[in-house]
C-alpha cells in the first residue's frame, strides 16, 4: 500500500504541474490590468478586500478577464483534486509505513481541498455579480475567510511534512517546506500584502516538487534502509 501510494504521489505531480501550467496562462488585458500588486488576476480576486479592488474585473470593459477567471475557475475545480491529492497519497504512503504524524498531514490536505472548493463557490458568485452589474462586497468577507483556511491547511501540511523529513533525517527535504510553511504564516500576518504573498508564493513550487522527489527516495531505498530509517526516526517520523 504504501508503494502505491508514492507511485500515486508521482502520477498526481505531473497531473498537478499540467494544471499549473494551464491556469498560470495570461488572461486578455491582464497586462494592462491594475491588479492591486499581485502577480495573477486571481489572487487579486480572491484577496480582495473591498468593491475598489475588484475593479480591474469590474464593468463592461473588463469583460474578457471576468470570462478568463470563469474559465480558470471551472480548472480550479479539479486543481485541488491534484495538489490536495499528491499530498494525500504521500502522506497516506507514510502513514502506512507508521510515521503517526502523517495521518495529521493527510487530514489537513484534505480540508485543503474542501476550503478551495468553498473559495471557488464564491469566487464565482463574485464574478457573476460584476457580470450582472451587481455590488459583491457582502461575499468578501466569506471569500477572505475561505481562502485563508486553504492557505492555513496548506502551511500546515506543509509544516507536518517538514518535521516528518527532519525527524526522519532527510533534513535537505524539510527545508522547502518549512520555508512555505514560513512564507504563509508571514503572508497572514501582512494581511496578504502583495510585496510578502508574492514572495511566499514562489515558495510553493519547490515545496510541492518535494512530495515527488521525496516518492522518488522512497521508492529507491531499500526494504532493510527503509525500517532502518522508520527504526531510527521513533514512532512519529517516516
Amino acid at each position: 500500500m504504501a508503494r502505491l501510494g508514492l507511485f500515486l504521489t508521482i502520477a498526481l505531480t505531473v497531473v498537478t504541474l499540467v494544471f499549473a501550467g494551464l491556469m498560470g496562462q495570461p488572461g486578455p488585458l491582464q497586462a494592462e490590468a491594475d491588479l492591486n500588486g499581485f502577480q495573477r488576476p486571481l489572487f487579486a480576486l480572491y484577496f480582495a478586500t473591498s468593491i475598489a479592488d475588484l475593479a480591474f474585473i469590474a464593468g463592461p470593459e473588463n469583460a474578457a478577464l471576468r470570462e478568463h477567471l470563469m474559465h480558470l475557475q471551472a480548472l480550479d475545480k479539479w486543481f485541488p483534486l491534484a495538489y490536495g491529492g499528491m499530498a494525500m497519497a504521500f502522506f497516506f504512503a507514510l502513514g502506512v509505513r507508521g510515521a503517526k504524524l502523517a495521518w495529521l498531514g493527510l487530514a489537513l490536505a484534505a480540508a485543503t481541498i474542501g476550503a478551495d472548493w468553498a473559495e471557488n463557490e464564491v469566487a464565482n458568485r463574485i464574478l457573476a455579480d460584476l457580470d450582472a452589474g451587481e455590488d459583491p462586497t457582502a461575499r468578501l468577507d466569506a471569500m477572505w475567510g475561505h481562502t485563508w483556511i486553504k492557505w492555513g491547511a496548506i502551511a500546515g501540511y506543509a509544516a507536518v511534512l517538514a518535521a516528518i523529513m527532519a525527524l526522519a533525517r532527510r533534513r535537505l527535504l524539510a527545508i522547502f517546506p518549512a520555508l512555505a510553511a514560513f512564507g504563509i504564516g508571514a503572508s497572514y500576518v501582512a494581511q496578504a500584502d502583495p510585496a510578502v504573498f508574492n514572495w511566499a508564493n514562489q515558495l510553493l513550487v519547490p515545496f510541492m516538487l518535494t512530495f515527488p522527489v521525496a516518492a522518488v527516495m522512497y521508492l529507491r531505498a531499500k526494504d532493510e534502509s527503509a525500517e532502518g530509517d522508520d527504526e531510527s526516526a521513533g514512532e512519529g517520523e517516516a
